[in-house]
């Protein structure tokens, strides 16, 4: 087993975009929660569909899967995606144990195969060298890797002194005082500080959590952006230049007074 620091020391502060699909709601959402403070960029997905809506519009570095899921088993998905991308890491993370079942999960294009309960070290330097390994192929292109305040590519997320940091889910004021965000409130900030000044609809930022059109809820972005600039005022006494623009969504821009 890694030491937490030799894990933290091999992220080197860098984002990779990783995809976890996963039916069990509790592992899904510790193995982002772990991942996210390792320094990786974690989007999950409970079935086949709601990851193959995902990829129409995004790339990943690596997907993690689960074999046994509701609508489509993850050895399916997995000859699927490696038939479209030979570069792509895939993962298995699964309770089925059996040696016949790890052959099965390599033969069909897995480049890993772990059993459950998984050790999240071994996973985090797994995942880093599988995305190294994508990174390279498209010499550095957005499916792979992130800025350590960014998004896909190398551009920084950094507006006017004000910065997502440490994994993306720290935003840095600009006189230095630092605010610990939640997964949605980084996710929707890493949208906004992408594209400071330009609007962005509520149901793109409602894509950046993850959720399917049926699933989209506009009162639902309003309370994360709500709580997101009473959390920044109450911790900061700044106020967050985050503004809504009726009808069209919202923008983070620190030159509008508005």
């Amino acid at each position: 087993m890694s030491h937490p620091d030799d894990v933290q020391a091999a992220m080197e502060h860098t984002l990779f975009p990783i995809a976890i699909v996963e039916d069990e709601r509790i592992l899904r959402d510790e193995l982002a929660f772990q991942l996210t403070h390792l320094g990786f960029a974690v989007e999950t997905f409970e079935t086949a569909a709601q990851l193959y809506r995902r990829l129409a519009v995004c790339r990943y570095a690596v997907v993690v899967l689960d074999i046994g899921l509701a609508d489509e088993d993850g050895l399916s998905i997995c000859r699927y995606l490696r038939r479209h991308d030979k570069q792509l890491g895939l993962v298995f993370i699964t309770a089925r144990a059996t040696r016949d079942d790890r052959l099965t999960g390599l033969k069909a294009g897995g480049d890993a195969y772990l059993t459950k309960p998984v050790d999240i070290d071994e996973l985090a330097l797994l995942l880093r060298r599988l995305a190294e390994r994508a990174g390279d192929a498209l010499g550095g292109g957005p499916a792979t890797r992130l800025d350590p305040s960014g998004t896909p590519g190398s551009r920084r997320l950094e507006s006017d002194g004000w910065r997502l940091e440490s994994g993306g889910d720290v935003l840095r004021a600009p006189d230095g005082q630092r605010i610990r965000l939640s997964l949605n409130e980084a996710r929707v900030l890493q949208v906004l500080l992408h594209r400071p000044g330009e609007v962005a609809a509520a149901r793109e930022l409602a894509k950046s959590l993850g959720l399917l059109p049926d699933e989209y809820d506009k009162h639902r972005i309003e309370v994360i952006i709500s709580r997101l600039r009473d959390k920044v005022l109450r911790e900061t006494g700044l106020a967050l230049p985050l503004y809504t623009r009726r009808g069209l969504g919202y923008r983070f821009d620190p030159a509008d007074s508005l």
